[in-house]
């Protein structure tokens, strides 16, 4: 039989005990944490894929953030566009009243002084703004894009926002485009004010037809607005959809079974006292030990 020096023994136990009591330790993390991975060197052959469902979970909670808050700008754009609607809605009705021969004077005055007001109150729907950002003024948003006389003074390009891996949605609107585009709408009502002022019924009613292009205009700015409201709530939709599935298998990855978890943690726990109890028998020297 080959007997092993004490000290040999003793050397040996005392490496056992480390290796128990790192491995006791991380088990009772485990335990206490309910994850299997705490730390890059717990699994290094998950670590790659932790990191990127733990990005991708942090990366669709911003797209979700993002749609809501473009459908927000959109919602805003909607009521904007509704008020203009409404608006030339209002100065047609006035300009059907005023072209006919029966009308007088002073109702075309008084008619022409509502339309100024209308001239407005349409510049002050396309300057409409929503947390700080005017909506109609392309990537300018941060200034009023209409001055007074209806005049564009913003950018003609149009903002979006990533409300995914690969999908934006416009977040505002060139309004040279809505208000002075296929219809001059602040031209229009100018001239229907003019007309008006002039006492021409004739003129009153030339200007029918370009309120129905305003009209026109308006109605075709909503429905590409109720698009892009439509690709915002499905993008909101989808990154809560994504977010479920990533946080998921990021569970999976990195959370611990509590039955396998308290199971090792017990093992490990008469592992590492048995060991404690070797070490110590082996510590023990005798005087037949020095003379041997």
């Amino acid at each position: 039989m080959i007997r092993i020096p004490r000290g040999s023994l003793y050397g040996l136990t005392t490496r056992l005990q480390a290796t128990n009591s790192a491995r006791l330790a991380a088990a009772e993390e485990r335990a206490a944490t309910g994850r299997r991975i705490n730390r890059p060197s717990d699994a290094p052959e998950d670590l790659h894929e932790v990191h990127q469902m733990d990005s991708a979970v942090a990366d669709q909670a911003v797209y979700k953030d993002n749609a809501e808050s473009t459908t927000s700008l959109l919602d805003g754009m909607d009521n904007a566009l509704g008020r203009a609607s409404d608006i030339i809605l209002r100065a047609r009705e006035l300009a059907v009243a005023m072209a006919s021969e029966t009308a007088s004077q002073d109702g075309r005055t008084i008619a022409a002084i509502e339309v100024r007001g209308l001239k407005a109150t349409m510049v002050d729907a396309a300057n409409s703004s929503f947390n700080g950002r005017h909506l109609f003024a392309g990537e300018a948003w941060n200034t009023a894009p209409f001055d007074s006389l209806g005049t564009y003074t913003g950018s003609t390009v149009e903002p979006d926002t990533r409300v995914g891996d690969a999908r934006w949605v416009r977040s505002g609107m060139d309004g040279s485009a809505v208000f002075n585009g296929t219809a001059d709408i602040f031209g229009t009502l100018e001239a229907l004010a003019v007309a008006l002022e002039a006492n021409d019924a004739v003129a009153v009613g030339v200007t029918l037809s370009a309120l129905d292009d305003s009209t026109v205009a308006l109605n075709n700015a909503r429905g590409e607005v109720g698009a892009d409201t439509v690709a915002a709530e499905d993008a909101v939709v989808n990154a809560e959809s994504l977010n479920v599935l990533f946080s998921k298998r990021l569970s999976d990855l990195v959370t611990a079974d509590p039955v396998e978890a308290y199971s090792s943690l017990t093992e490990l726990r008469n592992t590492y006292e048995a060991t404690l109890q070797v070490a110590g028998s082996a510590s023990t020297r005798t005087l037949l030990d020095y003379l041997s």
